[in-house]
């Protein structure tokens, strides 16, 4: 049996990320990092924002050094999971049949594509997007397809339909959604950026739930819709949302939800147990709600924090994150938490908009902001932490594109301003 001071279940941003963390605060404890694919951490993202594109080759998205274990002092375990969990026994079997006792554990194995189980889902030239093996795939298919149909309407299903289209592809964009992102915007920014797409040669489907793929000699070559609309291509992308790896959780006392359910700390409820990163339902200090948060940002400041409490600290994650994407040279920036808004404030012109913002019980909670500047961006994060419940009432200020957002803070912050 492998003994280990530290283990980290996961290679995604997370667990390097809690690798420093370690190592702000504990310079010699043997880490081990156990990982389903052979690489070191890469950067999710990328995979649809540059590497299908031939903008990034595969050795820039990678987000730590060639060297990051072994000068960290890493023991890298690849091509293989956990399997079991012993609490009791603080203990992890591995598929291949190994065990690790381990002092701290940190669990972030991030999530799996999920997958449509609907007649003709097992034929061929059927694309899912989650791993650098995954993309490397789809561009290979890209080089000789002509027509592409790309289903989701959220991140991955938008940035890889814009991806295939700036490759030379047809694209047609089928969603459940009544418009892009709808979970997060409001209808008017959504119709924005359906224009924006739509304007690029990205045709859109919107409110289509497919069910049924169709083909013969096991090729894919048509989806059928259930209106009984029938869309045909030779290359199929999906992206309609990933279901957590915690299986093998099951039975092991640790307390699950949607996600694996800890404090502000990062802590289960099963001491020295951790968890960062996807699979992590936090207690959130600014919001006042426990939730998941699915994208890279927040991996990594979860992971840096969760790792320096593996290592002794005692420290509350406490962070306005955000994710952009970039859609035909468009970036869009989500601050906060838009989706527990319930009531929302357009920035500048319907037509042309330059983000929208998102209020519950007048504090701001999220915003989507359209190619912002570095100190919209700031401030939109200060304003979020400051829980001001009196927000809302500064319609003006958030609904005029010369509304100054830093003045704004500035005057919350310091009456006198």
């Amino acid at each position: 049996m492998t003994k280990t001071k530290y283990l980290v279940l996961g290679t995604g941003a997370a667990s390097s990320w809690a690798v420093r963390g370690i190592r702000q605060e504990d310079k010699e404890g043997d880490i081990t990092i156990v990982g389903k694919e052979p690489y070191r951490t890469y950067s999710l993202p990328l995979l649809s924002k540059g590497f299908i594109q031939g903008r990034y080759p595969k050795d820039k998205i990678f987000t730590v050094k060639e060297d990051f274990y072994e000068s960290n002092g890493v023991t890298f375990i690849n091509d293989n999971v956990a399997s079991c969990l012993n609490t009791e026994n603080k203990t992890v079997k591995l598929e291949n049949g190994d065990e690790i006792l381990y002092e701290k554990l940190l669990i972030c194995t991030g999530g799996s594509p999920l997958k449509f189980n609907i007649p003709g889902s097992d034929l061929r030239r059927i694309y899912y997007l989650r791993t650098l093996d995954d993309a490397k795939k789809i561009k290979a298919a890209a080089e000789s397809a002509k027509e592409a149909v790309v289903i989701g309407g959220s991140f991955i299903g938008i940035e890889l339909a814009a991806a295939l289209r700036e490759l030379g592809l047809s694209v047609k964009l089928l969603m459940m959604e009544k418009y892009p992102w709808q979970n997060l915007i409001p209808e008017e920014i959504g119709n924005y950026f359906s224009k924006l797409l739509e304007e690029n040669g990205v045709s859109i489907y919107p409110e289509q739930k497919v069910v049924e793929f169709v083909g013969e000699k096991s090729l894919t070559s048509s989806v059928r819709t259930e209106s009984g609309e029938v869309l045909e291509g030779d290359l199929f992308g999906v992206g309609i949302g990933i279901r957590l790896n915690t299986d093998f959780l099951q039975n092991s006392g640790l307390n699950i939800r949607e996600g694996l359910l800890v404090n502000e700390y990062l802590e289960t409820n099963i001491p020295d147990i951790y968890a960062a990163g996807d699979v992590a339902e936090f207690n959130d200090l600014i919001l006042g709600i426990t939730h998941l948060t699915g994208h890279i940002e927040s991996a990594q400041f979860q992971g840096r924090t969760a790792g320096r409490n593996m290592a002794g600290t005692h420290e509350a994650f406490s962070q306005v994150t955000a994710y952009d994407t970039e859609i035909f040279g468009n970036m869009l920036m989500f601050v906060g938490g838009l989706q527990y808004g319930d009531e929302h404030i357009i920035r500048g012109d319907t037509d042309e908009p330059e983000g929208s913002f998102s209020f519950k019980d007048g504090k701001l909670v999220g915003a989507s902001l359209i190619k912002p500047g570095g100190k919209d961006i700031r401030a939109v994060r200060e304003l979020i932490e400051l829980g001001e419940s009196s927000l809302v009432y500064y319609k003006d200020v958030f609904s005029d594109s010369r509304g100054d957002l830093m003045s704004l803070l500035k005057e919350l912050k310091n009456p006198d301003y």
